[in-house]
């Protein structure tokens, strides 16, 4: 995890042409798409759904990216502004530079659980 303000042990994820992160601690498996029910993060995106990889929470949610690379680096947590922290459900945590780029950083459990509400913040 980290100190505060920090996270260490990301899944760096597409959707499509679009980056998000997520905590490794928060993703109790990874899981090919055949077979499982999943929201596909590219839903956020407003693009038609797909995965190639589907990330698994413990409690069962489950959310389909295109692409996933581990990163156990320690990363700084940059602040998200609240109007994005609503419009994302509550799912945004921040922001991380990660192999020079920009990356949200995403609530597994709460993005999975706005994907299926349809996409809509708060």
């Amino acid at each position: 995890m980290g100190p505060p303000g920090h996270v260490r042990g990301m899944l760096l994820c597409h959707a499509g042409p679009h980056r998000l992160a997520f905590h490794a601690h928060e993703v109790a498996s990874i899981t090919s798409p055949a077979g499982q029910v999943a929201a596909s993060a590219r839903q956020a995106f407003r693009a038609p759904g797909g995965a190639s990889r589907v990330l698994v929470t413990a409690s069962g949610g489950a959310v389909g990216v295109d692409t996933l690379e581990i990163d156990a680096e320690p990363h700084p947590v940059l602040p998200a502004p609240p109007v994005a922290v609503r419009a994302s459900g509550g799912s945004l945590q921040g922001f991380v530079l990660a192999r020079g780029e920009l990356w949200p950083l995403m609530g597994l459990e709460d993005f999975e659980r706005f994907l299926r509400a349809g996409g809509e913040g708060a």
